[in-house]
């Protein structure tokens, strides 16, 4: 059995580099001829597609990326963003039940402290709302920042909504 070669060339290739290649060459030769190579994992299965094959500057920088565990700054930055969002998201859902539990005990209170609690309830929703409105501002503009940097359209992540993240049909009943 002869192994396919690499496809390349030794045009280019300096003398000790060629070397290097025909002794690798040879050797996983005598490897397969011995059937040392054979029953490994994914034998026979072709090599996964690899997008940035080629050799040019940035296949190599992507590649030594890759494989150094390094992501470009709009990979990370997405990663910041969907972090800082799904905390958003719980915080708006523990509010959420925080206020369909106050709308609960205000059917329960007895007529003189419903007025007292209800606006208590009020203020502290606007309060949190406020919170969360400033913080779906800061979200925008790290989405914003990465919008500028990805490197497709596709890529492109829409701006985030406060109003979206705690339903105003939970909102407290005003006073």
């Amino acid at each position: 059995m002869r192994l396919p070669r690499s496809g390349a060339a030794d045009d280019g290739l300096n003398p000790q580099l060629r070397r290097i290649e025909r002794s690798v060459e040879e050797r996983l030769q005598r490897l397969s001829e011995d059937g040392e190579l054979s029953g490994l994992p994914g034998e026979g299965m072709p090599f996964a597609p690899d997008q940035l094959a080629g050799d040019d500057e940035r296949w190599a920088a992507f590649r030594i990326m890759k494989d150094n565990g390094i992501l470009p700054a709009w990979a990370t930055l997405r990663h910041e963003i969907d972090a800082e969002h799904a905390l958003l998201r719980r915080r708006a859902t523990a509010h959420e039940r925080w206020l369909t539990s106050r709308a609960g005990l205000l059917r329960t209170l007895p007529a003189d402290r419903i007025m007292d609690t209800a606006r208590v309830t009020a203020r502290e929703d606007a309060r949190v709302r406020a919170e969360l409105r400033a913080e779906v501002r800061r979200l925008n503009e790290l989405v914003v920042r990465h919008n500028a940097i990805v490197p497709a359209e596709r890529l492109v992540l829409p701006a985030f909504s406060p109003d979206r993240l705690v339903p105003d049909a939970a909102r407290a009943p005003d006073p």
